[in-house]
């Protein structure tokens, strides 16, 4: 899911169908690790002409007649004595999680839909697990054997474009259907001036919270500490909330939460990190109290955020922070006897703010098909086929048409949709990976108490200006 973010597979040769796959999220996915016990608190020359005394008119009509037979068979092979028989072009389509429960019950029915309307056309899907999809692409990629349409998270795209795995999709996705995606989300997903690829999914996050346990849901983060710690004087055995420091790309996107609505930011206008920053640090102390302080959460270290919701459903915790999606992996409604609950907007720290991640379609710079791709790229943009997506796979409805259609319109999608206007856009590190791996360090060491914030986040900003990979890099 763009982040199930995020909020969210691969493979390739040609000439006939190919594949595909969405997720988490987005961004962007759903939880695919099992739910960890609590302890409560992608050189013949010709041969030279024989001289003949034939004038050349009756020696090109022997030939003519000589060749007759074999040369109708030949304009008959070639298609050229009636009409031209429709050559079926396979792309291969890589989503990451295209294996899990809602892929496998969705997809072949987007896939079946677009073959229907492009019969010249077949995709085949393919994919690996979120975790090992962008180590899948870019071996895919280096081998040159990646899939034609690749689902890849949007912070992604810088590296992919330097390494010349994709290519622009202007002029293979045709312009009206750029036109819809939001234009931040555009920029976002451009390289050096080019659209490198077109935003697919986009996710905001909000506060799930135990209706019948929290009346009022918190609106800072001084609230958020106090109400955690209501509910577990009064339901031993639960905690209030939960954050997570596991080794995973949601760690990042629930830091990073606390460090923008506290004023601070990762990258600067231009392009300095700032991760080190007073603002940054004294959001990662905060972090690091809920757990070793306020013990308002259970330990994070053993838990990503997509772990959450089923926590969230056996009643283990009382509050958490996810998207859309939280609610398509736990399988409950709002209004379910066991774990009613409901959403609200984030809770605010000096700013009121939340991560807004997206995922991305690529076409592959060494696809056999590109305008085929491009076909199908445009396909899953139509106002009516995106709505369908968003809501089977729990996403913040990414097109404008969308908001106005009757399934967004419950109170639990409002609160989601109205979070894009509070939201701040993934940070865009030239390289992801070792983005993610050092700040998943450094709030893990603080954690464990093995450095300070401050200690910590020198560290990190450190370690991502030797790595270069700031984004002014």
């Amino acid at each position: 899911m763009p982040h199930r973010d995020r909020h969210q597979p691969r493979r390739g040769r040609r000439l006939s169908a190919r594949r595909g796959r969405p997720g988490a999220g987005p961004a962007a996915a759903p939880g695919r690790d099992e739910t960890p016990a609590l302890i409560p608190p992608g050189s013949g020359r010709s041969q030279a002409k024989q001289h003949t005394s034939q004038p050349r008119e009756a020696r090109m009509n022997l030939r003519s007649m000589r060749l007759g037979p074999s040369l109708c068979v030949l304009l008959m092979a070639a298609g050229l004595s009636g009409p031209a028989l429709a050559e079926t072009a396979e792309i291969r389509f890589f989503i990451p999680g295209a294996s899990d429960e809602v892929s496998q019950k969705t997809l072949p029915g987007f896939i079946a839909d677009f073959e229907a309307k492009n019969p010249d056309i077949k995709v085949k899907v393919e994919g690996v697990g979120w975790d090992e999809a962008f180590q899948k692409l870019s071996t895919d990629f280096i081998a040159g054997r990646a899939a034609d349409v690749v689902y890849i998270g949007t912070r992604n795209v810088a590296e992919l474009s330097m390494m010349g795995a994709i290519q622009p999709v202007d002029g293979l996705v045709d312009a009206a259907t750029l036109g819809r995606i939001p234009e931040t989300l555009r920029q976002a997903a451009q390289f050096g001036g080019k659209q490198m690829a077109v935003p697919m999914a986009f996710s905001t996050q909000a506060l799930y919270y135990r209706t019948d346990l929290i009346p009022t849901p918190p609106k800072s983060w001084d609230e958020l500490v106090a109400t955690a710690k209501a509910v577990m004087e009064k339901n031993p055995g639960m905690y209030g909330y939960a954050t997570s420091a596991a080794a995973h790309v949601t760690l990042v996107s629930q830091f990073l939460n606390f460090v923008y609505q506290n004023g601070g930011e990762a990258f600067d206008s231009s392009g300095e990190t700032k991760i080190n920053s007073p603002e940054a640090v004294a959001a990662l102390q905060f972090y690091v109290d809920l757990f070793q302080k306020d013990k308002v959460v259970p330990n994070p270290l053993e838990l990503n955020r997509e772990q959450h919701p089923p926590l969230f459903a056996q009643g283990k915790i009382a509050m958490m922070v996810s998207g859309p999606w939280g609610k398509s992996i736990m399988g409950l409604p709002p209004d379910n006897k066991t774990a009613p609950y409901a959403v609200a907007p984030l809770p605010c720290g000096k700013e009121c703010k939340g991560e807004q991640v997206s995922d991305s379609l690529a076409i592959s710079a060494k696809s056999e098909h590109p305008e085929a791709a491009g076909k199908f790229v445009a396909y899953l943009l139509q106002p009516e086929v995106h709505a369908k997506w968003d809501d089977q796979r729990g996403l913040v409805p990414l097109l404008a048409e969308e908001e106005q259609m009757d399934t967004f319109k419950t109170p639990f999608w409002q609160t989601f949709i109205a979070m894009k206007a509070s939201g701040f856009a993934q940070p865009t590190p030239r390289a992801w990976q070792p983005f993610e791996k050092i700040l998943v360090e450094a709030v893990q060491s603080a954690i464990l108490g093995k450095a300070t914030p401050q200690e910590a986040l020198d560290a990190a900003a450190e370690k991502i200006r030797k790595a270069r990979i700031e984004p002014r890099a």
